[in-house]
């Protein structure tokens, strides 16, 4: 069991875009992808949940490597207190949707299974 969850969390921190918030919009417009934000605390137990069941999904990953570039960004700290600001985030997790010219095209809040991610994400899309 620890052995599984090491290596979700592993994977989980490989797939987030590192860089800035500016970095991570021409990314994705260079790629023609949408742009997928998890806004988190370190503190929610839904977020924790997000990365252990949901980020870690082997079908979540696949969908998130072939659609979007995407990233965490923690509310309560740097330029992430400002974008969660600019986006009236008011709890959390709360998944952020953007298409490749950074335009907001969706948003849920709350802990979302695989499943429900993947339904979701798809839907926002068409």
């Amino acid at each position: 069991m620890l052995t599984t969850l090491f290596i979700g969390l592993l994977l989980n921190d490989t797939q987030f875009f590192k860089g800035s918030v500016d970095d991570l919009f021409s990314t994705a417009k260079e790629q023609q992808k949408v742009v997928v934000v998890d806004v988190y605390t370190e503190w929610c137990g839904p977020c924790k949940l997000m990365d252990r069941n949901t980020w870690s999904n082997e079908k979540v990953l696949s969908f998130l490597t072939e659609n979007a570039v995407s990233m965490k960004i923690d509310a309560e700290k740097g330029e992430g207190q400002n974008f969660a600001k600019k986006y009236k985030v008011a709890g959390y997790p709360c998944i952020l949707i953007f298409n490749s010219e950074g335009e907001l095209i969706d948003r849920r809040m709350g802990y979302l299974p695989p499943r429900e991610f993947l339904n979701w994400a798809n839907s926002s899309l068409e």
